[in-house]
């Protein structure tokens, strides 16, 4: 419940004084080192699980600016197929990706960008970000109304896609999730 009210009062709180998409966070890179971070800890029990389902490497982040030990998080599997994967991080044990209580999603598929449901990447404006390893992606920013939306960044690694988008996120904290997720890649999800 406390995470839950974090949550509404940080969406009441930017949709008063506006979203920073680009100023920087202040030790955002710092923050997504540790691997032992209460968001690499629920995504260490979804991947146990997921791993016989599906052949698209796990890309998921071992950190998310903002949410600490105090939070109850959740890796909801949302979906999961030989092409692919969708993991909503909740904060609660039921969230399918609701603006209430999610804080986010993470996807990737062997299948076209322009498929993908939860997402429409077609008609948004788009930035271009350096990823790791020679790696390019795409930054989506947040669209406000009632509520506010997922930023998201789009990017492809040989045959496979990845999404990872973060409820109301500016664009440096975000790059720095998908930074630890591709990280994390070689070593913590294999």
């Amino acid at each position: 419940m406390k995470k839950l009210k974090k949550l509404v009062l940080g969406l009441f709180a930017f949709s008063l004084l506006g979203h920073p998409a680009n100023a920087p966070a202040q030790g955002s890179e710092t923050h997504c080192l540790s691997s032992l971070s209460p968001v690499s800890k629920v995504f260490t029990e979804a991947v146990a699980g997921l791993r016989s389902k599906t052949s698209v490497p796990f890309r998921l982040p071992t950190c998310v600016r903002g949410l600490d030990s105090e939070d109850e998080l959740y890796a909801i599997v949302e979906s999961v197929d030989e092409g692919g994967y969708v993991v909503v991080l909740g904060a609660t044990p039921d969230c399918k990706g609701q603006h209430a209580c999610s804080y986010g999603t993470m996807i990737g598929t062997s299948r076209p960008l322009n498929q993908i449901d939860e997402y429409d990447v077609t008609r948004r404006p788009r930035i271009l970000v350096k990823l790791h390893h020679g790696l390019t992606g795409y930054f989506y920013a947040s669209v406000c109304g009632a509520y506010c939306s997922d930023s998201f960044i789009t990017w492809t690694e040989g045959t496979y896609h990845y999404i990872i988008g973060l409820k109301a996120e500016n664009k440096f904290n975000l790059l720095a999730s998908v930074k630890s997720a591709i990280k994390a890649s070689g070593v913590q999800w294999k």
